[in-house]
């Protein structure tokens, strides 16, 4: 059982290495590690035949480190505080719009797209990190699942579109890029910001987690008004 957890890991390392090399070659979204790497082992365990269960078993080392990882991105958050607090006016401005926006943007295309109602009280928790979208889903009655995958749309798409946006408004400021790449695209969007420099990440940390907390109150707070205009 050791040997094969070790191997799944190995396995798993391997695959997210080599999407790593290769999106460096090929850098577009298509090629994101986050997207190459998965579907390469949904490839691997569907041809040797090893059910996903005994995988995901082997992997949990993996999954657990999420945790640890997490707080990691804290200390950058430690670090640049003092920074952060000279701009708080400018931050939790900048977040409460960017939250209400993107639930009024989202709820209007679902709901322009003919996606039906249940996909528009989904898409209303997509711009914020999966585990509190997913339970904020529930809580306003839309489907979890469908909330996830808007989620996962919306962060691969801001990082995506981050860097040809930062060139064209001109972005300059380390804080309006982290801000940018927090609220736009989440937790793989403090990772690419975390590239760009330590404010960027401690910025983008600060927006996954104040954006948050925006979008579940801005969430409560229009979906009565939301439901009237969808006539629920």
């Amino acid at each position: 059982m050791t040997l094969w957890k070790i191997c799944s890991i190995l396995v798993t390392i391997l695959f997210f290495v080599a999407a790593k090399q290769l999106n460096r070659k090929k850098p577009i979204l298509l090629f994101s590690p986050a997207i190459v790497a998965p579907f390469g082992i949904m490839v691997l365990l569907l041809v040797s035949g090893i059910p996903f269960q005994e995988y995901q078993a082997g992997t949990e080392f993996l999954s657990e480190m999420l945790g640890v990882v997490t707080v990691a991105f804290a200390i950058p958050l430690y670090r640049n505080w003092g920074i952060l607090m000279s701009h708080w006016r400018m931050i939790v401005s900048s977040l409460a719009t960017g939250a209400l926006i993107a639930i009024m943007a989202g709820v209007s295309t679902a709901m322009l797209l003919g996606l039906g109602k249940e996909a528009a009280i989904s898409v209303i928790p997509r711009s914020i990190t999966l585990p509190i979208a997913v339970g904020l889903s529930e809580s306003i009655g839309g489907i979890p699942s469908l909330t996830a995958l808007f989620v996962m749309l919306t962060s691969f798409a801001g990082v995506f579109w981050g860097p040809t946006l930062i060139k064209h408004l001109r972005l300059r400021h380390p804080v309006s890029i982290g801000l940018m790449y927090g609220m736009g695209a989440h937790v793989l969007g403090m990772a690419k910001a975390l590239e760009q420099g330590d404010l960027e990440g401690s910025s983008a940390t600060l927006a996954v987690i104040a954006g948050a907390v925006m979008t579940v109150v801005w969430a409560f707070i229009l979906l009565p008004v939301i439901l009237t205009w969808m006539g629920m």
